[in-house]
This record gives structure tokens, C-alpha cells and sequence, in this order.
């Protein structure tokens, strides 16, 4: 692979990692999740959890390998080329169901009459900005990132001065079932701090810079996810599991309606744009390895991989309009990548050899807590993935066996 010919630094990494944190996730999980169990301070901090363990095990992978991919190239160098492609397949499935999930978020908040037309309108959108260079996508990143965290402060930090407690905010009340479906969907709005993994060599330094990036944007968005959800739980108290998008009733006592919208906006492009990046990036190095057709490999003058980016842009579009039912793509989301981790987590032990270390100890339990959630995903998630990853092993079983004739 030639060397790329953009880069960006600490600063535009951390900006794509926060563009795809804060994106539809943040305005619609904590609904979701709440409806699911009473106990939500306990799933998000579950959530939370199996995030930062996550985090510790691609940071330490990000510091020995700097090649596009994340964990797709960090298992094939740690592991194998099986336990590489199930990840890479993973975290490409799964994506391409939350840039569609993200998108019908997007179209039903700001284009409600024509939300699908909207939304997938603003993926070929995204998809040609990427294919202008890693450089303008972590500037546009920047500017949405900013916008929607100063957003995101000022509205919890006014709800929380607003609010009367009556009930207490820690409510651990609720049965384990509940809160393990909870979290897998709280971490769906977690998916992202390691998406610049996937850029590799377009980050300037990328042993150094990348591992900063996941550290910076973890315990900043960790931090304003935790405001979101005492804003709510003070706000609404009691209520919250039955309210349609609790986040807007908040925004509405502190925002006009207009300020919200055009920040879900915002925060919905900004994350679906960095999305794109990360994923059309792990299906062109898969491409590479012969693990997808080589012509998805090729990079324009730029150095974006643009026929993968077309092919993603053109997956999300066809499961946007295939099933439209947001929370349905956020458990194939959850799931996949919860797999992604898992399997990161044991590129991470091997990684770490033979000797006993308390980084173990993080990979061994970050590996169980991700089997764990993602077991627990609700609705048709798990067998639908499982069922589609077969086939995948099937067909690339079936393609190894006729080259080696």
C-alpha cells in the first residue's frame, strides 16, 4: 500500500472520534434503554465499562501496529486470518446498520414528511466528502463535534440547575436481563472512540496520536453522557421509561425546537461522516488482504478508498430502506461490534505474552462483558448476525478452496 496522501494529527483525530460519539446515539439510546430497565445509571455505567475495557485493549494494540483497520489488522497481526475477517466483517456489517440507523434518525428529525429521501440523500452526500480526503472530513468533523458538545453542556447543565430531585438518581431496582439489554444499547452511543483506529498511517504519528485520540475522546464523551443521564433521570424522574425521545422534551424547557433540530442535525451528519471514513477504510484494507474484491483497495488522488466508500454509502442506503426501524439496526450495530471487541480482546492477550499482568486481568474481563451484552442485545439481532457471519465464513471458505486448485 502506498503511503497516504493526506494525514491529520492528535486534534483531527480526536475530532472523528467525537463526531461519531456524539452523533443520533446520544438523543435516542437513553429512551430506549430506559424502557428496557428502571436501573439505567447502573446500564450506562455497564456500558461505560465494557467501553473503557475495550479502549485499554486498542489502545495497546494501536501502539504496536499502524496499519488501517483497527482490530480487523490488529487480529491478523496478534492472531489469525480467521479471527481478522469475523472482525472485519463485524465491524463492516455493523456499521453500515448504524450509518443507516443514524440516517433514518436524521431524516425522521429534520425531514419528517420525506425522511428516507432526506436520509439517504445525506449519505451520498457524506460519502463524497470522504472521497475528497481524510483532511476535509476531520475539519467538517471538528465544526460538528464542537457545536453539538457545547450544545449537549449547555442543555444539561441548565436542566440540572432546572430540576427538583424527588427520587433518588442511583435506582438499581431492575432485573439483570433488563440492564444487560440496556447497556448493549447505551454502548451503541460508546461505538466510536476507536473509530480513528481505522485511518491507521492517515494520522500523522499514528503509535503515538491514535492511542491519545481513544483516551481524549473516551473520558470526554463519558463525561457528558453521564450529565445526559442525570439530566434526564432529574428532569423526568420516574417517567422516563415512558416517554417518546425524553432528550427533546429536555431540549424544548432550554432550546427553540428549531436550535435542536438543527443540531440533531449536526451531530447525525458529523457521526455518519466519520462512519464512512473508518468503514470504507477496514473494507479497503480487507481488500488488500484479499479478503474482499481487490478493486475495493483502490484510493483516488486524495487517497480515499472511494469505490469501498460507494459501496458502504450504497449498503446503508439499501438497509434504510429495506427495514426502517432504528432500534432494529442499533441491536445488528451493538452486536457486531461488541463481536469486533471481543475478538480485540484476545488479539490484546496474545498480544501481551506469556507473562501474568493486570492488562490481562482488563482483556480476560472486557472479553466476557462484551459476550455478555451481546448476548443480551434485544430482538432479532443475535441470530439474524450469527446467521449472516455464517454464510460469510461459508463463502469465503468456498472462495479459499477454488484459488487453491
Amino acid at each position: 500500500m502506498s503511503a497516504p496522501k493526506q494525514q491529520i494529527g492528535l486534534f483531527g483525530a480526536v475530532a472523528i472520534g467525537f463526531a461519531s460519539m456524539l452523533g443520533a446515539g446520544v438523543f435516542n439510546v437513553f429512551g430506549a434503554a430506559a424502557s428496557e430497565t428502571s436501573a439505567l445509571f447502573t446500564a450506562l455505567f455497564l456500558a461505560a465499562l465494557v467501553a473503557s475495557l475495550n479502549a485499554t485493549s486498542v489502545y495497546q494494540l494501536a501502539r504496536r501496529t499502524s496499519r488501517p483497520g483497527g482490530v480487523y489488522s490488529y487480529a491478523r497481526v496478534e492472531w489469525n486470518s480467521t479471527s481478522s475477517f469475523i472482525a472485519g466483517f463485524s465491524f463492516v456489517f455493523g456499521k453500515i446498520a448504524s450509518i443507516a440507523a443514524i440516517a433514518f434518525v436524521f431524516g425522521v428529525y429534520v425531514f419528517p414528511e420525506q425522511g428516507l429521501a432526506a436520509a439517504a440523500g445525506a449519505i451520498v452526500l457524506l460519502a463524497l466528502l470522504n472521497i475528497l480526503g481524510i483532511n476535509r472530513t476531520a475539519l467538517v468533523a471538528a465544526i460538528l463535534a464542537i457545536v453539538t458538545t457545547s450544545y449537549l453542556l449547555v442543555t444539561t447543565t441548565v436542566g440540572i440547575s432546572q430540576a427538583s430531585p424527588v427520587n433518588p438518581v442511583f435506582d438499581v431496582v431492575a432485573g439483570p436481563a433488563g440492564i444487560l439489554s440496556a447497556a448493549s444499547l447505551i454502548f451503541f452511543a460508546f461505538a466510536g472512540y476507536a473509530r480513528v483506529a481505522t485511518l491507521g498511517d492517515e494520522v500523522r504519528d499514528p503509535l503515538k496520536n491514535i492511542p491519545r485520540a481513544i483516551a481524549i475522546t473516551l473520558i470526554g464523551v463519558l463525561a457528558i453522557y453521564i450529565l445526559v443521564a442525570v439530566a434526564l433521570t432529574l428532569t423526568f424522574e420516574g417517567a422516563l421509561q415512558d416517554l417518546n425521545r425524553p432528550f427533546n422534551l429536555l431540549a424544548k424547557l432550554v432550546f427553540p425546537e428549531w436550535v435542536t433540530l438543527l443540531v440533531v442535525a449536526g451531530a447525525s451528519l458529523g457521526s455518519m461522516l466519520a462512519l464512512l471514513a473508518g468503514v470504507s477504510r477496514t473494507a479497503a484494507t480487507m481488500a488488500e488482504d484479499a479478503e474482499l474484491p481487490k478493486i475495493f483497495a483502490k484510493r483516488n488522488r486524495f487517497g480515499s478508498p472511494w469505490l469501498a466508500e460507494v459501496l458502504i454509502a450504497a449498503g446503508a442506503i439499501i438497509l434504510l430502506y429495506s427495514n426502517p426501524y432504528w432500534q432494529w439496526m442499533v441491536g445488528f450495530s451493538s452486536f457486531s461490534v461488541l463481536l469486533y471487541y471481543a475478538i480485540g480482546h484476545v488479539a490484546a492477550f496474545r498480544a501481551s505474552g506469556q507473562k501474568a499482568t493486570p492488562g490481562r486481568v482488563v482483556q480476560v474481563l472486557g472479553f466476557i462483558l462484551c459476550l455478555a451484552l451481546l448476548l443480551a442485545v434485544p430482538g432479532p439481532a443475535v441470530w439474524v448476525s450469527v446467521s449472516i457471519l455464517v454464510v460469510a465464513l461459508l463463502v469465503r471458505w468456498l472462495v479459499a478452496r477454488r484459488r487453491a486448485r
